[in-house]
């Protein structure tokens, strides 16, 4: 069918010209691809600022393609900018972008396609494509843009959105799609209350669960139904793109989003600089989970972070040696519960230390890291397992006292981990041969 468009289309021009003005014509005719009907509203809408709410596998990275494709060739000279949280997230729709060029007969209309220091494309016409990320955002200061995507853009902190995109489309009255799964109430869920809004001429929203895909296998929705319990806000947040409040969260969002920053990582530690090393290890499913704090001054800064799972515990072992070498003989401290307790042994060696894990241990170690972040006492960069584990770590009223834990369908060893290098950190002091280093 779309290569009999093509074919009607060369030969009738009124046809091509309909194909050009319309994005959903131009993805079928161009691009090899025909939009399902949620993707098609979210293609067609005009509003400046339009924020789309959709569960997960909805197909948000190629429509977004498809858009940020039809709007450079129709655009000539345009500037679009693709933001997320991480730049490894904001590649994958960057990569889907050249890989939907490549494949059509557009690829004619690209002048070049850079790599590095930072993806971008370059069109004949003089418009361009680029891919950032927002933990930097001081990369992005003084660039002008016409045109905006924000994906995950829940998770991009509201001062970037205030302080770097807005400023950024000022000079043309630019605009911005806002698109992703719900987290907390913050910029993305007020867009989303504006664009429902008759009062917002500007502002137009959708909110779609995943199920609208037709390509996605409903059979896998229901397991993830099943899995995780229909009224479950992992369910309804993820699967159901739905907005919902979360009393019995550990650590606000607003907290967690505070103290994301711009923080290098290392693979070793710097001169004079004092570190601390979490680790929690894994058990059964769970993964082991390696923070390293500079500690030197306040806020501390996570300077490496690592994840792993179904590796040897002698692996383990010699990689913690090893990183409190790197890291100026760091003061280790480590999950010493059940299978910790061994390992502790083989860390002797180094003044390594275990925590042991009660119900009331546990509790004292998370509300430190708790007060830590409340009162921004500590910067990480953008780790998607570490903010998603924070921000659904909950806690619960039982007869015993209070239970703190992972909600169902999440990990905790990230939390566990920064909340043993916080611990870590109270006590750590310089070595005594501190001048060598």
């Amino acid at each position: 069918m779309i290569s009999d468009t093509i074919s009607d289309l060369g030969k009738n021009k009124k046809k091509i010209r309909q194909a050009i003005r319309d994005p959903v014509l131009f993805t079928q005719a161009f691009l090899n691809h025909v939009p399902h009907e949620a993707q098609k509203l979210i293609l067609r809408d005009k509003h400046q600022f339009i924020t789309v709410v959709a569960g997960r596998r909805f197909g948000k990275t190629k429509a977004m393609a498809f858009s940020a494709i039809h709007y450079a060739i129709t655009h000539p000279g345009s500037i679009q900018f693709i933001l997320a949280p991480s730049y490894n997230q904001a590649n994958i729709m960057f990569w889907e972008i050249t890989t939907l060029l490549s494949k059509s007969i557009l690829v004619h209309l690209v002048e070049r396609v850079y790599k590095t220091p930072f993806s971008k494309i370059i069109f004949k016409n003089g418009s361009e494509i680029h891919a950032r990320s927002t933990t930097k955002p001081e990369y992005l200061g003084g660039h002008k843009a016409h045109r905006v995507i924000l994906d995950e853009a829940a998770y991009i902190p509201n001062e970037v959105i205030s302080q770097v995109v807005e400023p950024m489309l000022a000079d043309v009255n630019g605009s911005w799609i806002k698109i992703g799964t719900p987290f907390g109430k913050n910029h993305f869920y007020d867009s989303y209350l504006k664009g429902q809004s008759e009062e917002f001429e500007d502002y137009s929203s959708y909110k779609f669960p995943s199920t609208v895909n037709p390509h996605i296998s409903q059979e896998f929705i229901e397991k993830k139904k099943h899995e995780y319990g229909e009224n479950s806000i992992i369910f309804k947040t993820e699967y159901l793109a739905e907005f919902v409040e979360d009393q019995n969260a550990v650590f606000s969002w607003q907290d967690i989003q505070k103290n994301i920053a711009s923080v290098e990582q290392l693979r070793s530690g710097e001169p004079n600089r004092i570190y601390a090393i979490g680790c929690d290890l894994a058990k059964y499913q769970d993964y082991t989970v390696i923070v390293v704090l500079d500690v030197t001054e306040t806020p501390f800064r996570l300077v490496h972070f690592e994840r792993f799972n179904r590796r040897p515990y002698a692996e383990t072992i010699l990689k913690l040696k090893e990183l409190y070498r790197r890291f100026n003989y760091a003061k280790v401290l480590i999950d010493s519960s059940g299978v910790g307790d061994p390992i502790l042994e083989e860390l002797q060696d180094i003044g390594a230390e275990g925590y042991v894990f009660t119900s009331k241990s546990k509790v004292q170690l998370i509300q430190r890291l708790q007060a830590a972040i409340e009162n921004g006492e500590i910067r990480y960069p953008y780790i998607e397992e570490l903010i998603k584990e924070l921000q659904f770590f909950e806690y619960q009223l039982t007869r015993q006292g209070i239970k703190m834990e992972a909600r169902q369908g999440f990990h905790d060893d990230c939390v566990i981990a920064l909340a043993l290098a916080v611990n870590a950190a109270e006590t750590s002091v310089p070595p005594d041969d501190w001048e060598f280093f």
